[in-house]
């Protein structure tokens, strides 16, 4: 039970965990299911990944070899939702299998994927692992732009669930591509497709076809009365 919550802090799977590790799927599933113990071969792919032994074997001391956590990151801005420089923190200095980054989630702010919920506290609660050659390479981002947070209603499925969490790249407040952005309108933050139209205006989909979709001129966001606040690159959903 101890490594599957390890593994689950690190956001990897039963396999990713079993090959960064150096263990054989069917004997990583077996550690921990409590079926067997790491020998010590296992156990030195386990710290590679960061996992203090000591913890793995007697639950004592520190869950992993460098310290987790830091002061809660908050999102800046001059208004609470607005894009802001959300901070990362770095879980391990290098492992065998890579460097990860904690980005910071923020359970109580929910972006509506319906008519518009108020979002909650701005204080990140949480903290999702990624790789951060995976940030920086197959998302070409940078860690201190992304955000993550949760997704509250039904208009955006089957693409995103009540529940999800998606990742925010909070630089890309402009929609010059077309893709799936958060908005805010007020002290509200949606989460909708936008899709870009001549004239100046940006259509505004939800995915579930029970919503119609509707138009936005885009001279109403220099006004404030609409802000972009980032682009949604990544999503967790729940099966």
């Amino acid at each position: 039970m101890r490594l599957k919550e390890a593994r689950a802090r690190l956001g990897l799977s039963q396999k990713d965990a079993a090959e960064q590790s150096g263990v054989s799927a069917r004997g990583y599933q077996g550690y921990e299911d409590g079926r067997s113990i790491p020998g010590g071969d296992a156990i030195a792919g386990l710290v590679r990944l960061g996992i203090n032994a000591n913890w793995l074997l007697t639950g004592e001391g520190e869950m992993f070899n460098a310290p987790r956590h830091q002061p809660a990151p908050k999102i800046q801005a001059d208004t609470p939702y607005q894009a802001g420089a959300a901070t990362v923190l770095s879980v391990q200095e290098a492992t065998a299998s890579g460097r990860y980054i904690a980005l910071p989630l923020h359970n109580d702010v929910r972006a509506a994927a319906g008519h518009g919920a108020v979002v909650g506290s701005e204080e990140a609660d949480d903290s999702l692992m990624f790789r951060e050659d995976w940030i920086k390479h197959e998302l070409r981002m940078q860690p201190k732009d992304l955000v993550l947070i949760r997704v509250a209603g039904e208009s955006m499925l089957p693409t995103l669930r009540d529940g999800d969490v998606i990742l925010i790249n909070q630089s890309l407040t402009q929609p010059d591509t077309d893709g799936i952005y958060i908005m805010r309108m007020g002290d509200m933050l949606l989460v909708k497709r936008l899709q870009l139209l001549p004239g100046g205006q940006i259509s505004v989909i939800s995915d579930n076809p029970t919503y119609r979709p509707w138009t936005l001129d885009i001279s109403k966001m220099a006004e404030g009365d609409v802000a972009i606040i980032g682009r949604v690159v990544w999503a967790g959903t729940r099966f």
